[in-house]
């Protein structure tokens, strides 16, 4: 008997796994897919490296709390380049610029320049920016766990973000977009997440790039999977990929037996389950389902979920003259019964080795909301060709607009792969095809699942769907988290880590 099995090989699993291995447990990882790293993943076509993940990853900033843990896990760290852009995003309108600058006064500067008309939200736009630089994700301790210092020490810190938060909070980002005038700032605003997210999403996110907290590992999804599987399998872990598990059988209080889809199973004192939230509740069965669950998954219009549709292209010539990321206004186009009318386009130039010498590949983001997800699985479930079309139909759509936007890439792109929200349900599990967990949005007040489900005592809940709004670095400590709270159920808490 193991003593501790992980299933699913994701960043929460993978992390989960590391600290197992540095707190002295002896743990195995049981992968459904034929390769770790969960959503952080990448492949090549063609001679291109497709990331179809990362674009920027909190905790890049050593004064902020994650970036011990991706130190821990070994993704950052000496050694370690860092992809560092001026700005995170350019919008272009009718040829009129604004861009997202790391450089808040010059930021400022600029959209004043652009809209006087919106002086006063411009510059209350960019005071809460600031503010909220200050913000910290817990990483080193699980709510529950932390002491009444901890808890204050974590109020000091967000001291400015708190009247910030409390002043946004109820508002969308389409809703605080409606402040402004001007159409590039509302693009600025309303940018490449769903309209429905609460607006502080946005202050968070341009508060961690310009305070460098935003920034990117040289190799993007490599480098961070990658590097976990190495640091996991140095410290004395076991991967098994290509191993699904279909469900757990329960004795009493206790998980006894992981079966898998190849007719094995195995038999661990304790379970870490680090898969997508709609995955455990087939595994031990529904009625394990807690409150917290059963309430989102039962208020998809307080608790949505999303996805995209990603277009890759290569370039027969270099991008390192494009925009870095840029979202311009193109023709009306259809995508599974909704009309488009922009595009959001993510150039990897600054990336090693992601196209050959003198050539580029660039990938174009498309919202995909969860009612969209029917479509897709509709398609693919009753016509595959039909499927395979539409997916073609829209790179060749969104083609045309890349081509009249940037005329120099005329004759010079070709379709490289189309991801749909299916692509994701298909070979990760994922719920409605979405890539993150349950939309935060201003409906609820933001929840952190506790990490466990009642009537189970040897099982442990990790990944990115216990916190809103998911994403890699709610992924990443959940999975400490998940370690913390089974040693100290076990009484063990001051072994955690020592053993390094």
């Amino acid at each position: 008997m193991s003593e501790l099995a992980i299933i699913g090989g994701g960043i929460s699993g993978l992390c989960a796994g590391i600290y197992a291995q540095l707190s002295g447990l002896q743990s195995e990882i049981f992968e459904g897919h034929s390769v770790v790293g969960g959503q952080c993943t990448s492949w090549t076509r063609k001679g291109y490296h497709i990331d179809n993940c990362v674009h920027w990853m909190t905790g890049t900033s050593p004064e902020k709390e994650i970036y011990q843990v991706w130190k821990d896990v070994g993704v950052l760290g000496e050694g370690q380049k860092i992809v560092s852009h001026d700005y995170f995003l350019q919008v272009d309108i009718d040829g009129v610029k604004g861009h997202v600058w790391r450089d808040l006064n010059k930021m400022q500067a600029e959209l004043l320049s652009i809209a006087p008309e919106d002086e006063i939200e411009i510059k209350r736009l960019i005071k809460a920016i600031k503010d909220f630089q200050g913000i910290e994700l817990p990483a080193l301790k699980p709510k529950e766990q932390m002491t009444f210092w901890d808890n204050m020490k974590l109020l000091w810190k967000m001291r400015k973000v708190i009247p910030v938060a409390a002043k946004y909070q109820k508002l969308t980002l389409n809703e605080y977009a409606e402040h402004f005038k001007s159409p590039i700032i509302k693009r600025i605003i309303n940018n490449y997440v769903p309209d429905a997210y609460f607006a502080i999403s946005m202050f968070y996110m341009y508060a961690m790039f310009s305070a460098g907290n935003a920034d990117l590992p040289y190799g993007a999804s490599d480098a961070i999977a990658l590097k976990m599987r190495d640091k996991y399998l140095q410290l004395g872990g076991k991967i098994s990929t290509k191993k699904k598990a279909v469900n757990i059988d329960i004795e009493g209080s206790k998980c006894k037996r992981i079966n898998f889809e190849d007719g094995t199973f195995v038999e661990p004192q304790n379970i870490i389950c680090a898969v997508d939230a709609s995955v455990i509740f087939k595994l031990v069965g529904e009625k394990y389902m807690d409150k917290h669950f059963k309430f989102c998954y039962g208020n998809p219009d307080k608790f949505p979920v999303f996805s995209d549709v990603n277009v890759y292209y290569s370039v027969d010539c270099t991008t390192e003259t494009m925009p870095t990321m840029e979202i311009f206004n193109a023709e009306e186009f259809e995508l599974a019964g909704r009309k488009h009318h922009f595009i959001i386009m993510n150039n990897f130039a600054d990336q090693p080795n992601f196209a050959p010498e003198g050539k580029g590949i660039i990938e174009v983001l498309l919202v995909q909301y969860d009612y969209e997800y029917d479509y897709w699985e509709k398609l693919y479930t009753e016509d595959k060709e039909k499927y395979k079309a539409a997916k073609m139909q829209v790179a060749n759509d969104v083609l045309v607009r890349l081509e009249k936007h940037y005329p120099h890439l005329k004759g010079k792109l070709n379709v490289l792969e189309v991801v749909s929200p299916k692509s994701f349900n298909r070979y990760l599990g994922s719920y409605k095809g979405s890539y993150m967990g349950f939309i935060q949005t201003p409906h609820v007040k933001k929840e952190v699942h506790s990490g466990v489900l009642p009537g189970l005592d040897n099982f442990y809940l990790a990944g990115q769907w216990l916190q809103t709004p998911g994403g890699l670095p709610n992924a990443l400590v959940t999975g400490r988290f998940a370690v913390q709270r089974l040693l100290k159920r076990e009484g063990r808490l001051k072994e955690f880590c020592c053993k390094k």
